[in-house]
């Protein structure tokens, strides 16, 4: 099933020859000359217009959900199933109901959380009954009139912007079509990522960027009768240089973007790919939300060719650092740290930030195995100078890193000399984060001190820090970010021999993980307990919840979360810097 259709042209409502229009070809859901204005918990709805209009402003309703709620109208006194639903406003289309829910979801934030009941795994059906909201016929005449005047204005339009056109020489802005974003992120939280990014960059670029975008409605469509669609996995692939220009023509675009979401809450990175007809460029911006990232790559794109008659010429315009970065970037994010170390150490010596680079660098290096060599890079941020953000920020993470590393990969004999270097530069950690109030760091901070009072013995105080971080990440949306912290208390109640807590804790970690469908955090919870198990020399136990991390990563179909249990099964290290 697709993931990415559901933004087509609005074909599934079926007029009859007098006007009325059917639902799923054979009941009525309105009257075209009926009631097209409702009030629905103090929220003006015209149908005809597709406006949600308050007291205090007036929006648009994309046409998908105006085309679901005039069925909820419609049968307000009964529940709309979700089959019916996906089968008349997305008729003919094959869609996954993850769509549907969107329209949901929006519907709520226009009228209220409360205004749309949800009948589990039935359908939907409003909570509030919908008053119609009666107004006068326009007549004939005055419709002529108002026709009339509106066409003597198209004509005087266009008559002068055609003496403008004289005296004007013609301009062109490229041509603009984005492609579903790739969510790397996998939980339900960020579910909407690939629709809502595709709509949210072409709305936004071209009202605020200036350029003209290839509709969101006709990238889909024309995705969805191409070969470099998949329906088994949901994913675009263009493999070849040739699909890239194909795809190009068929949408008649000068500039093709992909990309990509990844990271975690608070703390994600948009990768992009331009592709103009000559070649491609890379680039990477990062930002705490989705938004916000498509916000920064729309104004590095305005800023690029927001300019009559811009060249697409990517030598011209070439960013060298931010594409050996980009690349980089890539190497690392797929487990290929060789060439990561390579590219990055290139965008190294060109690039304008050269502390971000230098992290990943470091991290590239520690996961291929030279620790050593990772905590001299981050030793250099942790000394950089500056006030701005991005300096501030990055030595807070070099910090964080430093400590994780010295945590988790050993250097010295001396482990409780090593530990006490780790709580230095944690806690110099969370201290930064404190002056820049980022509660993500803040929880991150406290997760690993609670790690280190737990593997020094001091449970008092570790359970102290830990369920400290617990009440950080509690305010996020994403509650899965709790996980690490409870996968400890786990493990102090297990070494007092609590076994009864150490299991109710694992339950509720599950609990949390299965609620955003957070599949990583599954694994790695499964991955916790199967370890205890084995140091408890209860193998076979071990090795049954190991087996069932395994069989999720697979049918995830993801090598990360592959290689971390088979380096489970093969005693090695699972830890990696993320």
């Amino acid at each position: 099933m697709s993931a990415f259709r559901g933004l087509e042209p609005a074909k599934e409502i079926l007029h009859t020859h007098d006007g009325n229009t059917v639902l799923s070809g054979a009941r009525t859901v309105f009257a075209r000359e009926g009631t097209m204005r409702y009030l629905l918990n103090q929220v003006e709805i015209d149908l005809l217009k597709g406006t949600a209009t308050t007291h205090e402003a007036s929006q648009d309703i994309r046409a998908k959900t105006l085309a679901v709620l005039k069925i909820l109208i419609q049968h307000s006194d009964q529940v709309v199933t979700k089959t019916q639903l996906l089968e008349t406003v997305w008729q003919g289309v094959v869609v996954q109901e993850q769509v549907l829910v969107q329209s949901i979801r929006e519907l709520r934030e226009i009228l209220g959380a409360d205004c749309i009941k949800t009948h589990p795994r039935i359908g939907y059906q409003l909570a509030v009954a919908p008053i119609p909201i009666q107004g006068s016929k326009v007549t004939d005449k005055w419709r002529f009139a108002v026709v009339s005047v509106v066409l003597m204005l198209i004509i005087s339009g266009l008559w002068l912007n055609g003496m403008h056109a004289v005296n004007q020489p013609e301009t062109r802005y490229p041509t603009v079509a984005f492609l579903p974003v790739e969510n790397a992120m996998l939980d339900d939280v960020h579910a909407a990522v690939p629709l809502h990014g595709l709509a949210y960059l072409s709305e936004h670029t071209q009202a605020e960027g200036g350029l003209p975008v290839v509709a969101a409605e006709h990238v889909l469509t024309t995705l969805s009768h191409s070969p470099w669609y998949s329906n088994d996995t949901a994913q675009i692939r263009l493999s070849r240089r040739q699909d890239v220009l194909q795809l190009q023509e068929r949408l008649g675009a000068d500039l093709l973007v992909e990309t990509r979401l990844s990271g975690f809450p608070q703390d994600m990175q948009l990768q992009y790919t331009l592709h103009f007809n000559r070649g491609a460029e890379q680039g990477v911006v990062f930002a705490s939300g989705p938004e916000l990232a498509y916000q920064a790559l729309i104004a590095r794109l305005a800023t690029r060719y927001g300019e009559h008659d811009q060249r697409l010429d990517v030598q011209s315009n070439l960013d060298f650092s931010n594409e050996a970065f980009a690349r980089g970037l890539q190497m690392y994010l797929s487990r290929s740290y060789q060439e990561a170390i390579a590219l990055l150490r290139s965008a190294l010596r060109h690039a304008a930030d050269p502390l971000t680079v230098r992290r990943y660098l470091a991290a590239s290096l520690a996961n291929n195995g030279d620790v050593a060599a990772a905590l001299s890079l981050l030793q250099q941020n942790i000394v950089a100078t500056g006030d701005d953000v991005v300096t501030r920020r990055e030595r807070m993470r070099a910090n964080l890193m430093m400590g994780y590393l010295l945590i988790n990969w050993p250097q010295q004999t001396d482990r409780e000399h090593e530990l006490s270097r780790a709580e230095k530069y944690i806690a110099t950690a969370r201290e930064q984060a404190s002056d820049n109030s980022d509660h993500l760091f803040i929880a991150y901070a406290l997760e690993e001190l609670g790690k280190i009072k737990r593997m020094q013995g001091r449970y008092s105080e570790a359970s102290r820090l830990l369920h400290s971080a617990l009440s950080y990440h509690q305010r996020f949306d994403a509650i899965y970010g709790q996980t690490n912290a409870l996968i400890e208390l786990a493990r102090i109640a297990t070494e007092q021999g609590e076994h009864q807590e150490a299991t109710r804790l694992f339950a509720q970690a599950h609990q949390v993980a299965e609620a955003s469908n957070a599949v990583p955090n599954q694994i790695w919870i499964w991955l916790a307990q199967a370890d205890l198990l084995r140091q408890a020399r209860q193998v076979e136990q071990a090795n049954q919840l190991a087996l069932r991390a395994k069989a999720l990563a697979k049918s995830a179909d993801d090598p990360v979360l592959i290689e971390r249990v088979e380096a489970w099964f093969a005693k090695a290290p699972i830890y990696t810097v993320n």
